[in-house]
């Protein structure tokens, strides 16, 4: 099984896990990795031979503490890149998790920890997503999903969790993007769509849209 594959699936069952030691079933892996399940089933008993997950038929798959480890370093040397491409070379944020998933296979911690350094130790990549530390460690936060929004509060955007070149150009049209002061005017009772209120514009977004961008509330300000 070669190290890029390895890798791969790794970071895979960590992001559909939402970074903890949830299972993760074959189908969602196979779906996710766009093959067929009896390539997935055939690749986890190997992880599960090299002890970085644990692997049960009737159950599926969930990451031992050694492959916790090597996802987490996975998904830093990604966060990382994406950062430094979106900073440093200017690319889009439409453009570097494409780019970033070829460089995250570089296995040069060296190099990882000077592009960091570079970057001022950055706590989130162009996305909005938290950057593991050298140990593993990510930053907690109480960002939400907008969808789970109180109306008439003010939040701000802090990320988003669909990295598709669309969506991303989606939000940009509409000047939703990272740092972008917004409220909830209204939810529409039949579909879950949100009104809301960004740069002294009203938009309406879908609730679809709404479960992909990470927010977090502002304080109430009061008066002087």
């Amino acid at each position: 099984m070669q190290s890029e594959t390895i890798e791969n699936y790794l970071k895979t069952i960590y992001h559909l896990s939402g970074g903890n030691a949830s299972v993760v079933g074959n189908k969602q892996l196979a779906d996710k990795l766009n093959v067929i399940p009896a390539t997935v089933t055939e690749a986890v008993k190997k992880l599960h031979e090299l002890k970085l997950v644990v692997y049960e038929k009737s159950y599926g798959t969930r990451l031992t503490a050694a492959g916790s480890k090597i996802a987490l370093t996975i998904v830093r040397r990604h966060r990382i890149w994406e950062t430094y491409l979106a900073k440093e070379l200017g690319f889009g944020w439409d453009e570097v998790h494409e780019i970033a998933e070829e460089l995250e296979h570089i296995k040069n911690d060296k190099l990882i920890k000077k592009l960091s350094e570079k970057l001022g130790h950055p706590h989130f990549d162009p996305h909005g997503d938290p950057i593991p530390d050298e140990k593993g460690k990510i930053r907690k936060s109480n960002f939400i999903k907008l969808s789970e929004a109180k109306v008439n509060t003010s939040y701000k955007i802090t990320g988003v969790t669909d990295h598709s070149p669309a969506f991303l150009k989606y939000l940009e049209k509409h000047q939703l993007i990272i740092g972008a002061l917004l409220s909830i005017k209204n939810v529409e009772a039949f579909d879950n769509s949100l009104l809301l209120q960004c740069r002294k514009k009203e938009i309406s977004v879908s609730s679809k849209a709404a479960e992909c961008i990470i927010v977090e509330e502002l304080p109430v300000q009061t008066a002087a």
